[in-house]
């Protein structure tokens, strides 16, 4: 599982990134290599909608709608859409 966090890791966007890094436990969650805790970490910033709260699964829900009203512009690249 410890060779897994560098993976799980480098595939995150910066954003996400840049908070799992802000985490008050990071510095221990990278000393150990806790890739289950480091899924912890980031599964919890997916599902709090840009909140501080932990509303699971009323952020989920928020999600999938927000997910649901994304529209690619004619014309638009995958790359710049993704990005």
């Amino acid at each position: 599982m410890r060779s897994l966090y560098p993976v799980i890791l480098s595939l995150c966007n910066a954003n996400i990134e840049d908070k799992v890094k802000a985490h008050e436990g990071y510095a221990d969650i990278k000393h150990t290599r806790d890739t289950p805790k480091l899924l912890q970490v980031i599964k919890q910033y997916m599902y709090s909608n840009g909140s501080e709260e932990i509303n699971t699964i009323h952020n989920q829900v928020m999600s999938t709608i927000s997910l649901f009203h994304m529209r690619q512009d004619k014309g638009q690249s995958v790359q710049s859409f993704q990005g």
